[in-house]
This record gives structure tokens, sequence and C-alpha cells, in this order.
């Protein structure tokens, strides 16, 4: 049996309508492709992922494209029925809804059609070329369970929701949740790549929030794996049976701003308002001193390890005096009380913290702190995991510190366009959607890349959100695991655990 020791409780186990990481998930469901750990999509549930050079994607006369995706075959559902083409089929046109909740539900848009020609055959048909595709469908939904049912009955399901109805495909089926405590999987004896894997019998996902508890227990020998923090990293790498693994994530800690409320009009609406703001917060020292220098400070969403990323966007720079300078020119007064006032109105706000997730409170505070010293004043509220995600998707709130998984092949467009499925922000600028469609638009790198270096130039220019730091995320792992491949991209570190073993 193998023991993990997971660092919160998540909030659904719909993978594509979580807002937690999906590594409890992806042990029990599969999609078309995933990534491994060198940042490349590999398929899965297809036989290969679709090119021109291939055959799989074709330019038509008029603009569209076609895209046929060839399926694996002999693959059924946990409960015995065959996964088709009409799964991939069913799961797009739940994912376009638009009360489909979908993170990324923008980028399935530019679908307008999806046929089965056989059991066997998805072939999608393109209203313009899509630079992103390759990692779309990282989820397969079951149509014979969840057919039927509108896509807000399907968000809401609870029976598939806790996993008393949930079938995958993958390597591990659903066994048991015990809420606050843990959630168990067990082996798929049917698995599709063949009856030697998985190699372990049963796994359980164990829910120690406390970074300090956690580690505790590692040191213990409770569990094969967790991630620690920063500040363990020594201290782990002395431990016997156990190798710590520094994991380049392609996901970067940011604060952002909202102007969903009168409150947040009021306070954010200026950019150079927001600029102050981003000038009065010490990112390095948040780097050095939280994170032990373990990370590496952010000037855009994407990496630097990606060839996508625009080594020329200006860096934030941290500098108090100035930052105070800027909201006296624009009106915001010091009071009596230290904090700064216009019109009557205080400039104070309310961050929205997610309970559990320590590194992020851990850098609100520090935030917090550092605004505080130019005269603006932040408040928290905390929230458990599921009323966090229902508080943010309903954009009443008014700045939170969080983080964005970027894919390989990375698209910002849902995170910061208007209508982006992931900006929950309210900011909006017209001509930085354009730019940011039109990076959505070419196959080949050099066209994709010019394009994304225009956007990353931008968004530094909008100050719509305060990149922080990249994560680099900490794997302590028992020596008894083979097959581990630690991988930063949005789909984590247990891509493979139809391979893992332990001895």
């Amino acid at each position: 049996m193998l023991h993990l020791a997971y660092d919160r409780e998540i909030d659904v186990l719909n993978a594509l309508t979580s807002q937690n990481l999906v590594d409890i998930q992806f042990s029990m469901v599969e999609g078309l492709v995933t990534t491994n750990d060198e940042n490349t999509y590999i398929p899965v549930l297809a036989k290969e992922i679709p090119t021109e050079e291939n055959g799989g994607v074709e330019r038509n006369a008029d603009g569209t494209v076609t895209m046929t995706w060839d399926l694996q075959e002999g693959v059924r559902w946990h409960d015995g029925e065959a996964f088709t083409s009409e799964d991939v089929c069913f799961t797009w046109s739940f994912v376009i809804s638009p009360a489909s909740q979908v993170y990324n539900r923008h980028e399935y848009e530019g679908i307008v059609a999806c046929d089965t020609p056989d059991e066997h055959t998805v072939v999608f048909t393109w209203d313009g070329v899509y630079g992103y595709y390759p990692g779309l469908f990282e989820v397969v939904l079951p149509e014979h369970i969840l057919g039927g049912k509108t896509a807000e009955e399907v968000v809401n399901y609870t029976p598939y929701n806790r996993g008393t109805e949930l079938v995958g495909t993958g390597p591990f089926r659903f066994a048991e949740w015990r809420a606050g405590e843990y959630i168990r999987v067990v082996r798929n004896d049917d698995y599709w790549r063949g009856p030697e894997v998985p190699a372990i019998d049963e796994i359980i996902w164990s829910f120690v929030p406390d970074n300090n508890t956690r580690f505790t227990a590692m040191k213990a020998g409770q569990y094969h794996w967790a991630r620690i923090q920063p500040t363990q990293v020594e201290e782990a790498r002395q431990l016997d049976g156990y190798e710590v693994f520094l994991v380049s994530s392609n996901s970067f800690m940011h604060l952002d701003l909202s102007l969903n409320t009168e409150n947040a009009r009021a306070l954010f609406s200026d950019a150079a308002v927001r600029e102050a703001m981003f000038m009065a917060v010490d990112r390095q020292a948040i780097a050095d001193q939280l994170l032990q220098g373990t990370v590496r400070l952010a000037d855009s969403p994407i990496n630097h390890t990606s060839p996508f990323h625009n080594a020329d966007v200006p860096s934030p720079q941290f500098d108090p005096d100035g930052a105070r300078e800027m909201l006296d020119r624009a009106g915001w007064v010091v009071g009596p009380d230290g904090i700064r006032t216009r019109d009557g109105r205080r400039f104070s706000f309310t961050l929205l913290n997610r309970a559990g997730a320590s590194d992020r409170i851990a850098v609100a505070q520090v935030i917090q702190a550092q605004l505080k010293d130019v005269g603006i004043e932040v408040r928290f509220s905390t929230l458990e995991s599921a009323a966090w995600t229902q508080k943010w998707r309903s954009g009443d709130w008014e700045a939170v510190v969080s983080a964005w998984f970027l894919p390989a092949d990375p698209s910002v467009t849902g995170l910061y366009a208007c209508d982006g499925s992931n900006n929950m922000t309210g900011l909006c600028n017209e001509e930085l959607d354009e730019l940011m469609k039109e990076s959505d638009r070419f196959l080949d790198f050099e066209s994709r890349k010019a394009a994304l270096d225009e956007v990353q130039l931008r968004l530094a220019d909008e100050h719509r959100s305060l990149p922080l730091y990249f994560n680099v995320v900490p794997e302590l792992v028992s020596d008894r695991i083979e097959g581990h491949r630690g991988s930063g991209t949005n789909f984590g570190s247990f891509w493979n655990l139809w391979e893992w073993r332990l001895r």
C-alpha cells in the first residue's frame, strides 16, 4: 500500500471543475493526452497527437481546420462499459457550456463540431488554427454516467463529485472518501495498458494540511511521499530513506486585484494606483525569507524555463518611497490612523485566503505588512476550499494571492481576456484581448513566440496582476518508490502513476 501525505483536502473529484490540483483525480481518470516530466505532451487515450506532419491536422479552403484523433482500443471504464469516441464528444459538449465552470473552457470554444465516424475515431472541426490544441482533453468524462444531464447538473452531481459514481479509465478505482481524513483508491485489475500494471494494489491520499505536521510525519516514516516547504529542504536532505526532488514548476504565485465590487472599483480602477501598490511589495524579501532562496522572481506568467518566455519584460521594482509619491499624486492622503483616504473612503480592502494554503497565506501576510507601510490596509477572509472556490467563481472578492499552472505550450488568454474562463477579476482591455487571441492562432513556434512576447510586455504595462515568483515544489520521496519522475506541469508529478512500484 502506498501512503501519500497530501497538503489539503480537495473540493470535488470532477477533474474538469475542481479548482485544486487534480493529482488524486488523475490516479483514476485519464484524457486524450498528458504531459511528462520533460514538459512535453504525450498521448494517453489517443494513439498519437495529430499534427499536419502525420496527416491528423488538415487546413480547409474555408479557413476551418479538421483534426482527427485515433483512440486506443480495448479501453473500459471502471464499471466495464467500453470507452468510445462518444465519451469524447460528450466531454466537449459539457466543457463548452457556459455553465460548465471548466477552468479553461474558452480554449475549447474554437471547436465547432465533434464527429464520431466510428467508436475509436474522433474528428473535431475547428473554426480556425489554434496552437494550444495538444493540451486539451486531459480528462474525458463517462457519457453513460453523466449523459442526459445539463452542464449545471453535472457540475453539482454529488455522486460523481464525491466518488460513489465516479468511473474512469485510469490505473486506480475509487474506493472511499472519508471527509477530513483521506481518499482511498484501489488497483484497476482491468487496466487497458496490461495486467502487469499498476504494480501497487492500493493508495491512500491522507489530508495533512499543516506543513509541520506533515513533515514530522514524514520524518517518522509514516508516508512514502509528500510535498514539503522550502524551509524544510535542508533538514529533509539529511533523512535516511528519502530523497528530495526540487521540481521546477510551470506555476507562478501572483497577487490579483478585482474590479467586481464597488469598493474594489473605487480603489483599483486607476492603473497608476495598481502600479504603486505593486511597487510597495518586496518580492525579493518574500523569496529570500519565506522561500529560503529556492525560487526565482517572476516578471511574466510564462516561466523563464519556457522557450516562450520574454526576457525583456521589465520586472516590478520594490520602491516604497516611489509608491507613496504615486499614491499622494492620485489623491490618496495618509489619515490620522496611518491609512490613506480619498473622498471619504479609506484605502482598505479584503484579501481572500483559502484555508490550508499555508504558503499563500504566509505570502499574503507579508504583503499585508508591506502595504500597511505605505498606508494601505489589508484585511483577510479565510474560507475552506469548497467555499473559497464558490466565492472566487462568483467574483465577489477584492484581492487574492493565488498560483496559476500554465501548460507546456502556454496560453494566457483564459487568465486575462475580458471573457477568459479564469478571469474572475473584472479587469478588461479589449486591445490586449486581441493580442492574446492572436497568439493562439499560430501553429509554428516563431509566429507564436513573437505574439506571446508582445502579450507579456502589454500585461506588464497594464499592472493587472503582480507576478511574485515561479514556484519550485520540493517533493520528499521514499527510496522505496520506483518510477517517480517529478513534473512541474499543470498535470503534476503523478502523470505516470501506473508505472510506480513500491519496493
